[in-house]
């Protein structure tokens, strides 16, 4: 933001990207609003007819050529059969741009998993994100899914799953490990506190009535639902 969009010093630019991820939980659909909103720098010489100050394109292969992915930890065998064994069709649907969840993917080592005509990034749905109803339609036309009761949405994010079962979807919520314990000590109340802190008024809410079934981390998956193994 600040080498390409002209903003001048990193503190502001946090505080704009701050404010808009926070509406709509997506970097990408966040600054395109900011630009419309003229909250974005305008470059030196002012914009020539139709020029437009962000690109999403340019921010998803930024991000897949520079953030450290190492961040992720190491790929998890176990993590990756359970996926690549599973018969049913599985989509990825992320708010962040594309070139980054397919670098995502493929550092977690489920790009077969999730071929690139299964990923659907923020880029694939504008200016619709995430959890908002036009960009899941988008989705689901493009796999042919007519019925969204066919579908099963594993989430971390409660408005996403709130999202989700509202158009007829069947909900995982991953709720991070240590959260689907209610025991009011201090430990869980830490991992409640740091959940709030990355993704205000979207931490994770077990006893939210969107929420189907709830685990910990995907792993848990075929346990939770081996139904979607038979």
């Amino acid at each position: 933001m600040v080498d390409r969009l002209n903003f001048p010093d990193k503190e502001t630019a946090k505080l704009i990207r701050d404010e808009y991820f926070e509406r709509y939980h997506s970097t990408a659909k966040g600054l395109q609003i900011a630009e419309l909103e003229g909250r974005l720098p305008v470059p030196l010489g002012g914009l020539s007819k139709g020029q437009k100050i962000f690109d999403p394109e340019e921010l998803s292969v930024w991000w897949a050529e520079n953030l450290d992915f190492s961040l992720l930890g190491d790929i998890d065998p176990e993590l990756v059969h359970i996926l690549e064994t599973c018969p049913k069709k599985m989509i990825a649907f992320s708010n962040g741009p594309r070139a980054y969840v397919l670098r995502v993917l493929l550092e977690m080592g489920l790009s077969k998993v999730f071929p690139e005509e299964n990923v659907f990034s923020v880029n694939d749905v504008l200016p619709a994100c995430k959890p908002e109803p036009e960009a899941f339609e988008k989705v689901f036309e493009a796999i042919g899914v007519n019925d969204p009761s066919e579908c099963v949405m594993i989430e971390d994010s409660m408005k996403n799953i709130r999202a989700s079962k509202s158009l007829g979807m069947s909900t995982v919520l991953v709720a991070g490990r240590g959260r689907m314990t209610n025991t009011g000590n201090e430990y869980i109340s830490e991992l409640a506190n740091a959940a709030e802190a990355t993704k205000p008024g979207d931490a994770p809410d077990i006893n939210d009535d969107s929420v189907d079934i709830c685990i910990e981390v995907v792993k848990d998956l075929k346990k939770a639902l081996p139904g979607l193994w038979e």
